[in-house]
């Protein structure tokens, strides 16, 4: 991914879309109040894990970006 900062209500919201609409295609009956709180919450709890996962990814290629620089700035002087 590009960005560096993925905020959770926007992960929350993608996957909460994702769930209704492949839900939708299944011939199941229409989703009660439970069915979508049970959605919600899941999909908050996703959200937070695929948050974390995003910032360990960003933080494994940071570094050796970083150190690329160093090194650059360390020829040149």
């Amino acid at each position: 991914m590009e960005t560096k900062k993925v905020s959770k209500k926007a992960l929350r919201s993608l996957l909460k879309d994702s769930l209704q609409q492949s839900i939708g295609h299944l011939e199941l009956p229409k989703p009660n109040k439970k069915v979508k709180r049970l959605i919600d919450r899941t999909t908050k709890k996703m959200a937070i894990e695929f948050s974390h996962l995003l910032k360990k990814e960003f933080k494994r290629s940071n570094p050796s970006a970083k150190r690329v620089k160093t090194q650059e700035t360390s020829q040149v002087a």
